[in-house]
C-alpha cells in the first residue's frame, strides 16, 4: 500500500533514508533526530511537498518519495509541474520492484491531477530513461578568475542583501523565471533558505526595484592560507542586461581576495561574455582547445499526459502552419501503458489539439519513444538530429518544419533542486 506519510512514520523514514543515502550522514541517532525534526516541520508547514511511502500489511516502510508541486515556465506558459525526489528503497528490499511501484504511483497522481509534465534529478540516468524520462539540458561548470569577468558595468551599484529583502529577491527571481523556458517559480524551500541566510545575496536596484541578484558562498582554497578564497555562485538572475554587467564588474573587483569563481549555467554562450574562459586545469583537448569547464547531464523530463501537455502548452510562441494540418504520431511508452499507441495531432484555427487514433506504427508520420518526445518538446534535442542519428522514424514531413512548430526556441533553464 502507498499512502501519505504521517508523523508516526518518520522514524522509519529517517532510518530508511540513512541507509539509502549514506552521503547525507544521518546514520547516528542525533543526526536522525534532527532529520526527523526537519520532516515534521516540512509535513506540518504549508508548502509544495508531499511525502509518500510504500508499506507492508504490517506497516513496515519499504520505500518512499517526496513529491514537489512546482509552477514551471514551459515555452512561455506557466503550468503545474510535478517533481519527484528523495526516492529511497529499504536497503534489505532491493530488486523487489519497489522503485518501480513508487514511480508508477507518482505518474498516476500526475495524470489524476491533470499534470502533463513531470521531472526529476536521476541517481542513474539510464534507469530513468527506461521509465520514459528524456535527457534535459546540459549544465556547464566554469572555474574562472575574477579578472575574466567584464568590468564595463558599475560595481558600486551592487549592494549586500539580507533576509529582510526576501520578497524583492523572490520577485526578481520569478520575473527571471517568466522570461526563461524551463524555469520553476520560487519554492517554499528556497524561501526558507533565504530566511536562514544559507548564502550571501547581493543585488542591483534601478528606480527602487531589484533588477538582478546573485547568491554565493565564500570558501577557503584547499591547501592555501586563510586569506585565499573561492566564490561559489549558487544562483544568478537578472531582468535587465545592465544588472548582469554591474554584477560582472563587482566580481571583477574582487581579485585581491577571490582566486576563482565557480559558476554553473545551462547557457553555453556565457563563455563568449568572458575575457578569459580557461579554468585552472591547464589541460589541452587535441589539437589546441583549452579546457574551460566541466559539463554534466542532470534534470530529466517526462510527458506524463500527452493530451494534457498539448492542451496546456499548445506550443505557445512557436511558428504555426500556414494552413490546417494533421500529423500522425506513434508513441512508444512501455511504462505508462495508457499512453502507448497512436495519436492525431491537428492544427486548426489558431491552436493544436490531439486525440488517440487507431493508426498503426507503420502508417504513422512519426514514430518516437516517450523519452525522446519529452526531450524534443522541452527543447533539449531537435527532431532533425534525432532523425539524423536514427532514433526517430519520420515520413511525409520535414524535420525542420516540425522543429519550428513543436520545439521551443531555447533550451530549458532550471535552477530549482528537488
Amino acid at each position: 500500500m502507498i499512502r501519505l506519510l504521517i508523523k508516526s512514520d518518520l522514524a522509519q523514514a529517517a532510518s530508511l533514508v540513512a541507509m539509502a543515502y549514506p552521503g547525507m550522514q544521518i546514520a547516528e541517532a542525533e543526526a536522525q533526530d534532527g532529520f526527523i525534526e526537519r520532516l515534521i516541520f516540512e509535513i506540518e508547514s504549508e508548502n509544495n511537498f508531499r511525502f509518500y511511502g510504500l508499506f507492508t500489511e504490517q506497516n513496515e516502510l519499504l520505500g518512499m518519495y517526496k513529491l514537489h508541486e512546482l509552477q514551471g515556465n514551459v515555452n512561455g506558459e506557466i503550468v503545474r509541474v510535478f517533481g519527484i525526489g528523495m526516492v529511497a528503497v529499504h536497503f534489505f528490499h532491493k530488486k523487489e520492484g519497489i522503485a518501480k511501484q513508487l514511480l508508477q504511483h507518482f505518474h498516476e497522481l500526475a495524470r489524476q491531477e491533470r499534470v502533463g509534465l513531470v521531472s526529476l534529478y536521476p541517481f542513474n540516468t539510464s534507469f530513468y530513461q527506461k521509465m520514459g524520462y528524456g535527457y534535459g539540458p546540459t549544465r556547464y561548470q566554469y572555474k574562472l578568475k575574477p579578472a575574466s569577468f567584464p568590468s564595463n558595468g558599475d560595481r558600486k551599484k551592487v549592494v549586500l542583501l539580507s533576509p529582510s529583502n526576501e520578497e524583492e529577491i523572490v520577485a526578481v527571481y520569478n520575473k527571471f523565471a517568466a522570461m526563461h523556458h524551463g524555469m520553476m517559480e520560487r519554492t517554499w524551500h528556497e524561501r526558507t533558505l533565504i530566511k536562514k541566510k544559507a548564502s550571501y545575496y547581493a543585488g542591483v536596484y534601478e528606480d527602487n526595484e531589484l533588477i538582478g541578484a546573485i547568491a554565493y558562498t565564500l570558501q577557503p582554497v584547499k591547501d592555501s592560507h586563510f586569506l585565499h578564497s573561492e566564490m561559489n555562485v549558487l544562483e544568478w538572475v537578472w531582468t535587465k542586461p545592465s544588472a548582469f554587467q554591474d554584477i560582472c564588474a563587482w566580481i571583477n573587483s574582487q581579485q585581491d581576495q577571490i582566486d576563482r569563481v565557480l559558476v554553473r549555467t545551462h547557457d553555453e554562450s556565457l563563455l563568449y561574455q568572458l575575457e578569459d574562459p580557461r579554468n585552472d586545469s591547464n589541460r589541452l583537448i587535441p589539437s589546441v582547445y583549452h579546457e574551460v569547464g566541466a559539463v554534466g547531464t542532470g534534470v530529466m523530463y517526462r510527458i506524463s499526459s500527452i493530451e494534457e501537455f498539448v492542451e496546456q502548452v499548445n506550443f505557445h510562441l512557436l511558428d504555426r502552419p500556414g494552413s490546417p494540418v494533421t500529423i500522425s504520431l506513434f508513441v512508444q511508452d512501455s511504462f505508462i501503458q495508457e499512453q502507448n499507441g497512436s495519436y492525431e495531432l491537428t492544427f486548426s484555427g489558431d491552436s493544436w489539439s490531439i486525440e488517440k487514433s487507431s493508426i498503426s506504427s507503420e502508417e504513422a508520420d512519426l514514430g518516437i519513444v516517450i523519452s525522446d518526445l519529452s526531450s524534443w518538446w522541452m527543447g533539449c534535442a531537435t527532431l532533425e538530429k534525432l532523425v539524423q542519428y536514427g532514433k526517430v522514424e519520420l515520413n511525409n514531413w520535414s524535420a525542420k518544419d516540425l522543429d519550428r512548430w513543436f520545439m521551443p526556441n531555447s533550451k530549458p533553464v532550471c535552477l530549482t533542486s528537488f
